[in-house]
Parts: C-alpha cells; sequence; structure tokens
C-alpha cells in the first residue's frame, strides 16, 4: 500500500468511526472481517471500482482533446469489425475522433473501469456495475491446425477426431464464461481435449505448436485471416457460433458515445 503501518490502522479506525461499526478483527497475527465487513465487502469493491474509473477517465479526459473517444478491443475484433468502425465513424461522426486500445480476452471490462475507455468490443464480456452490455453479432468458430494434418484438406472439421490432439487455449481465469463455452462446444461434439494452456493470445507467438501439429486451436472466423504459416482454418461439421458483444457506461446514453454505439451496431449488421 506504500504508507507505513501505523498509517493503515489510523485510516481504517476513521473509516470505522464514519460507519459506526468495526470492519476488521485484528491481533498481532491475523486479520479478518467481522459480520459488517463482510456484508460490505461486495459494496466496497464497487466504490472503490467506480472511483478507480473516475480518476482514470477524468485523467484521459484532461490529456486529449474534445470530442476524442477511445474503443477497447480484443484481438478478434482489431481486424474486421475495428477498422470498419473507424472507417464509418470517420464518415459519418463529424465531431468525434476515435483511438483505439488493443486489449486481451477478458479484459475489455477493466479496460473502461480502470483506463477511462468509452467502449469496449469483446466475448463474454462480465459488465461491472454501472455498465451496460449489448450483443452486438455472433461469429462461427473455426478450428486451426496444422496444414500437415490428416484432415487439413477436408471441408470441414469434426471435433470428436481431433482427440489425439491437446487444445491450444489461454487460462480459465482469463474469461471463464468464454473458455467454458468452448470447451462446452468440445463436449457437444464428442471430444474431451487435453488442454495445453498458452499465454494470452493463440493466434501470436505460440502458432508454432499449431502449426508443427501438436495441438489444435478454436478460433472466431474473423480472426481466420490473421492466420499464416503451416495453419489452415476449418469450420466445423457441425457449427457453433461466438457471441460478440459490446459494453459502455451506462450514463453515456446520449451524445457521442450513443452515436458511437449506433455506428458500431450498423456496421456489425453489415458484416
Amino acid at each position: 500500500m506504500h504508507v507505513s503501518q501505523p498509517v493503515v490502522s489510523q485510516e481504517i479506525r476513521r473509516l470505522e468511526r464514519t460507519i459506526g461499526a468495526p470492519l476488521f478483527d485484528r491481533s498481532t497475527r491475523t486479520v479478518t472481517l467481522t459480520s459488517v465487513g463482510e456484508a460490505l465487502l461486495d459494496e466496497a469493491r464497487d466504490v472503490h471500482g467506480a472511483f478507480e474509473a473516475f480518476a482514470a477517465r477524468a485523467k484521459r479526459m484532461s490529456t486529449q482533446p474534445a470530442g476524442r473517444l477511445t474503443i477497447a478491443a480484443t484481438p478478434s475484433v482489431l481486424h474486421e469489425l475495428l477498422p470498419a468502425v473507424m472507417r464509418r465513424a470517420e464518415r459519418d461522426l463529424a465531431n468525434a475522433r476515435l483511438d483505439e486500445m488493443s486489449v486481451e480476452t477478458g479484459e475489455v471490462a477493466g479496460a473502461l473501469v480502470t483506463r477511462g475507455c468509452d467502449v469496449g468490443i469483446g466475448r463474454f464480456i462480465d459488465a461491472p456495475p454501472g455498465f451496460t452490455v449489448e450483443s452486438i453479432r455472433a461469429d462461427p468458430v473455426v478450428a486451426a491446425l496444422s496444414s500437415s494434418h490428416p484432415l487439413a484438406g477436408e471441408p470441414a472439421i469434426d471435433l470428436a477426431v481431433l482427440g489425439d490432439l491437446p487444445l491450444l487455449l489461454w487460462p480459465r481465469e482469463q474469461n471463464p464464461a468464454y473458455h467454458d463455452h468452448l470447451m462446452s462446444i468440445c463436449a457437444e461434439r464428442g471430444l474431451h481435449p487435453l488442454l495445453l494452456i498458452s499465454p494470452a493470445r493463440i493466434v501470436g507467438g505460440r502458432s508454432y505448436l499449431i502449426a508443427d501439429g501438436r495441438a489444435f486451436s478454436l478460433i472466431p472466423e474473423s480472426t481466420a485471416g490473421r492466420i499464416i504459416g503451416d495453419i489452415v482454418v476449418r469450420p466445423l461439421t457441425t457449427p457453433a457460433m461466438l457471441p460478440l458483444s459490446m459494453v459502455w457506461r451506462t450514463r453515456d446514453h446520449r451524445g457521442a458515445v450513443a452515436e458511437l454505439l449506433d455506428v458500431i451496431r450498423a456496421v456489425s449488421a453489415e458484416l
């Protein structure tokens, strides 16, 4: 916390006096929450998150020109949807200028809360209080595998026959809902794969594992255009979809942000 222990104790006592009840049971060795502390914990986190968002947004607004908006986008959005949105916004939103912020899977909401972005686009977004999430499209799931794999020449892939290959996937804690959705797609098609856990971006430094025939991956079709090297992408014989959503502060339902949301809806529908 970058402060001395006595200062922490003073601040805790001041907070407890303000609330009118003890929040912590403290001894020389342990610190635990009281029943009041437990009851207020989630709300305290909400207050802290709201302040962090306020501070980040205020800092960004004080250092950038008026009318500039920032979109936080995950990797599968960067090469198709986002360029189309920015092109349309340049044409239709005369008073707005857009910046992009690339974030990893599962980090969209955090970019709005702590980094002051105006709109986020990603998959399986867990929106914090005060934010609204809206589904804007769904993308087919495709399998990425080595061009030397026996099934690479097939028009579509039956996941059940890939049981000899690990599934290259990011850690579940990065985005639990997204992770579980991909696993359910496998299970529903008779595949219970061994997982090969990778850092955030599968289509990146770890792609050699796919190219070498040591793993396969499941990705949105919109990401397929970024595949290079000895990797092919194929649709699934039993199709599956991945929803794509946008998130924004609920209070920003008018003005430039609202106009940007309309642009994103229109471009998503066209694509």
